[in-house]
């Protein structure tokens, strides 16, 4: 399977597809924080239960599920890859911090509870 994009539609324009494309956008930023918050609430539970931060068994995990993903909707692997590279970096980075401290870490706002 490869992206689709289909025939243009004509009540299409570009600024309604960018207006679109700016909505996606958004999502995908507050996906990005949403996660980022649940893995410093990984790296709480970590802390307090003495667990190490470092898990590669659930980055193999991740890293499959993402090529999984990518090979099912035509998305280039390597771009995947690539992105969840970049993301579990930043998380692992956050993890590593919250757990040496107990709070958060440099440069990053307190964390409201939910």
């Amino acid at each position: 399977m490869s992206l689709r994009i289909g025939p243009a539609d004509a009540a299409e324009d570009l600024e309604s597809l960018r207006s679109r494309l700016d909505a996606v956008d958004a999502g995908l930023l507050d996906a990005v924080r949403e996660r980022l918050e649940i893995c410093l609430r990984i790296g709480e539970y970590k802390r307090v239960h003495d667990v190490a931060m470092m898990q590669p068994h659930r980055i193999a995990t991740v890293q499959g599920r993402a090529a999984r993903y990518a090979q099912e909707h035509g998305i280039d692997p390597a771009f995947l890859r690539s992105l969840y590279d970049t993301i579990i970096a930043e998380t692992c980075r956050l993890e590593d911090e919250w757990i040496a401290t107990g709070g958060p870490a440099a440069g990053e706002p307190e964390r409201r509870a939910s």
